[in-house]
C-alpha cells in the first residue's frame, strides 16, 4: 500500500486522495502505484460502487514529477525501462475500471494531471481550481490519454484549440467548454463530490459497469457490431435481481434497493 495515496471507503464510495502536497501531487512513482491500487480495489471489491479521485493540499495533480529529472543522476536501464509506457498503463487501467470514476478537482490539474482528470468520467471542480494541457508550451505533444479523451468530452474542434493553446483554464472556463460538469465553492468540494458519488453508489452497480464498457467500445465499434454488443449485455442485465427490483420498486412507488446481483 502506498502512503502517497490515501484511501477511505464509506457508503460504497472509495475516495483515493493523492497525498504528496509538497509536490502538488505530481505523478511520482508512489502516486502512480496508488492509482493502480485504487483501480484494482474498485474492480475486485464489491463494496466499492464508485471511485473518487482528489488531491491533498493546493493541487489535484501538477503533472510529471520533474524533480526526478534534475540533479544529473543517471538511472539504471531497468529503472528506465520500467518507467517506459507507465502513462499508457495508467490510462488503460482507468479505461478498464468497472465502476464510475469522479474527479474532485481541488487545485491545479496540469499536463499529465490534466490527462488524469480527463480519464475520469465526471469532473467536479473547486472554484479556485484550474486545468490545462500545457504540453505544447514545453515542446511536447500530450500523454496520459488527454488527446484520446478530450475530443470525446468537448468535441474535436474545441480539443484542438485547448491542446494547441496549452493554456490553464479556470473553473468557469472549464464549465463553459464542458470539461467540468459542476463548479462548487472550494470548502464544499469534497462534500459535493461525495454527495454525487453516493447517488451513483445507491444505483445498480452491474448496469454502471455495463455502461462504462459500452461507452468505451462505442468509440470504435461499427454500429451494427455495437448494437449486438449493447443488446447482449442488456439481455444479461434483464436476468438480474437488480432489474427485477427496479421494476418492482417502480410498481410499489418506492426507491429501489440494488444489491448488485
Amino acid at each position: 500500500m502506498s502512503n502517497s495515496v490515501l484511501f477511505e471507503l464509506n457508503d460504497g464510495v472509495l475516495v483515493a486522495t493523492l497525498n504528496e502536497p509538497e509536490k502538488m501531487n505530481a505523478l511520482t512513482p508512489g502516486i502512480r502505484d496508488g492509482l493502480f491500487e485504487a483501480i484494482e480495489r474498485a474492480n475486485v471489491d464489491d463494496d466499492v460502487r464508485a471511485l473518487v479521485i482528489t488531491g491533498a493540499g493546493r493541487g489535484f495533480c501538477a503533472g510529471a514529477d520533474v524533480s526526478r529529472r534534475r540533479g544529473g543522476e543517471v538511472e539504471d536501464r531497468q529503472t528506465r525501462m520500467d518507467q517506459t509506457g507507465v502513462s499508457g498503463r495508467v490510462v488503460s487501467a482507468f479505461a478498464s475500471c468497472e465502476v464510475p470514476i469522479i474527479a474532485g478537482v481541488n487545485g491545479a490539474a496540469a499536463g499529465a494531471g490534466f490527462g488524469l482528470a480527463t480519464c475520469c468520467d465526471i469532473r467536479i471542480m473547486a472554484k479556485s481550481a484550474r486545468m490545462g494541457s500545457i504540453f505544447i508550451k514545453r515542446g511536447l505533444a500530450s500523454d496520459f490519454g488527454a488527446v484520446y479523451w478530450l475530443p470525446r468530452i468537448v468535441g474535436v474542434a474545441r480539443a484542438y484549440e485547448l491542446i494547441y493553446n496549452g493554456d490553464l483554464l479556470d473553473a468557469e472556463q472549464c464549465l463553459a467548454v464542458g470539461l467540468a460538469t459542476r463548479v462548487v465553492d472550494d470548502e464544499v468540494l469534497l462534500e459535493e463530490t461525495l454527495g454525487y458519488a453516493r447517488k451513483i453508489a445507491d444505483g445498480p452497480p452491474l448496469a454502471y459497469t455495463v455502461v462504462r464498457r459500452m461507452m468505451l467500445r462505442a468509440q470504435y465499434m461499427p454500429v451494427a457490431e455495437f448494437a449486438e454488443y449493447e443488446w447482449t449485455h442488456q439481455r444479461q442485465l434483464l436476468t438480474t435481481n437488480d432489474v427485477a427490483e427496479g421494476f418492482k420498486a417502480f410498481s410499489d412507488r418506492r426507491p429501489p434497493k440494488f444489491l448488485g446481483n
